[in-house]
This record gives structure tokens, sequence and C-alpha cells, in this order.
């Protein structure tokens, strides 16, 4: 099983617009709405991948948290609550350009207590042989606590990944510098590689969007199709490679899977609206 922790958001995209004037009214015609979030992407896509997957996130008890939880568990997500937290589910609402170019406006929401109280993930690691921490720099107690669930993680013996996000407080090799000696698989683009620095330790694969990725320097090209909104391209990605290396795919094989699965994902509004299942995916 895959154990994915990180945030849960509720999604609200609509594109393409070219520009936004005040006091006016714009008529994008796409619009997606539902569950987002590095975490609930993540564990998402994995899941319509065929893997058994368990997401811990925060999420609040209201419409936006119910929707994000019966889209999970109609892929057979097992959704862990954290419990204790106030407020409202995560929010972000987007635009995106004709080019795929997006702009975010967030409400963390109940993640800003979230894993706070949270020393350890025993609890949750019954059948588990994976453990992927989504964005540590959109959670605060992911920030603190992500280098000690990796930590336990590998002491159990399990394979570890973690993927980056953009850390807007700047803090970079701060939170990942303690992650590194525990980490089997490092994600990210190369705009956040670049940020962060050089790294040892643990294998890396770079997200480079329409022209693929790279794992360990090897190039493995994309796929061309007609981009329409890269919202949660990045966490598909990662979902896909995860799915195929725990189905036992090699390194190569499962960065094309990622490299489609992220490819679906662009191709409509909304992070997993383009989503297909594994025979699809692997076939096409």
């Amino acid at each position: 099983m895959l154990l994915v922790v990180g945030n849960l958001v509720y999604d609200w995209i609509a594109g393409p617009v070219a520009e936004l004037a005040w006091d006016t009214t714009t008529w994008p015609p796409e619009f997606a709405t539902g569950l987002g979030g590095n975490g609930g992407t993540t564990a998402y896509a994995a899941a319509r991948l065929g893997a058994r997957v368990r997401l811990v996130t925060g999420c609040g008890d209201d419409l936006h948290g119910l929707v994000c939880k019966e889209r999970l568990a109609s892929v057979g997500v097992d959704g862990v609550y954290l419990p204790g937290l106030t407020g409202g589910t995560a929010v972000t609402m987007g635009l995106f350009r004709e080019d795929g170019a997006r702009a975010l406006v967030h409400r963390p929401g109940v993640l800003t207590a979230a894993f706070d109280g949270v020393s350890s993930l025993r609890a949750y690691g019954d059948g588990v042989r994976w453990l992927h921490v989504g964005n540590p720099f959109a959670v605060p107690g992911l920030r603190r606590n992500a280098a000690a669930y990796l930590r336990e993680a590998r002491e159990a013996g399990w394979t570890t990944s973690m993927d980056l996000g953009w850390d807007r407080m700047g803090e970079w090799m701060g939170v990942v510098g303690p992650c590194l000696p525990y980490l089997d698989w490092l994600f990210g683009n190369a705009a956040e590689m670049e940020a962060l620095g050089p790294v040892a330790g643990p294998r890396v694969v770079v997200k480079r969007g329409a022209a693929g990725c790279t794992v360990d320097g090897v190039v493995v090209p994309g796929f061309s199709v007609r981009a329409v909104d890269s919202t949660g391209a990045g966490d598909c990605f990662c979902g896909g490679f995860l799915a195929a290396s725990l189905r036992g795919m090699g390194v190569l094989d499962a960065a094309r899977v990622a490299n489609a699965y992220g490819a679906q994902s662009v191709s409509a509004a909304g992070s997993t609206t383009g989503l297909l299942g594994w025979a699809e995916t692997v076939s096409g």
C-alpha cells in the first residue's frame, strides 16, 4: 500500500482567461471544481491507476470537504482525516491562460494546524510499503515533521519519496535538507530543483512539462497533447510514477507512465478530470 501525506484542497479552476478587468464579468468556457491539493491529487491519481492508497490529511467538516472525500472514495482511496481540526477545507481559486499558465488564490483553512500534534504515522502504517510526502511547503506541520515521518518510514523498511512545491517562505533546504538522508526519491520541476540547489542521497526525478522528465539525469520524452490547464499535472505525474513502481515496473517505464498521466491531466480543466485508468494509459 502507498501512504500519502499532504494537503487536501477544494479547487475552483476556470479559463482560459487572457486578462481580468475589475467591475466586469468574464465568461471563460472551461470550469472545473472539486478535488485538488498535492496530497489529494497524488493519492487520487495513484488509486485511479489501481494502486492501494491511504491518504492522511486535514479536511474541514463542510461541503467542500465532503466533495473531496467522495471523489477520493470513488477510486478507493482510504482517507484518514486528522481529528480535532477547526475551520474550513482548504480552497484554491485559479484562472488559467490559453498557454496553460495559472494564477492562484489560496485559503489554507484547516491545513494551518494539520499534523501539528502528529508525531508518528505508525497508526496508519498497516500494510504500507511506500511513504510519499506531497509538498511539505504547503502545510506548516509538514515543514516541521516531514523528516521525522521519513526517518520512521525508512526504519520500517518502506520506500520513501517527496514531491517539492514552490516554497513561498524561501526556506528550501532548511525543510528538505533534514529529509534527504531518509529519501529514496525526490521529485520536483526544473524551477524548484534550481531553487533548492544541489542534493545528495535520493534519486532525483525532474518534471519538465511537455518535454517529459529526467530520471537520474536520463531524459524520458513527454507526450504531445493540447494543453488546457496545468493545475495538478505534476501531482498526477507523481501518482503515475508511484503506481507504476508499485506494480513492479522499471524506473524508465514508470517515468513513461508518469509522463502520460501528466499529459492526461493537462488535457482538461482541473487536475484529475482527464485521467484514465491503467489499461487505457499504458496502451495509449
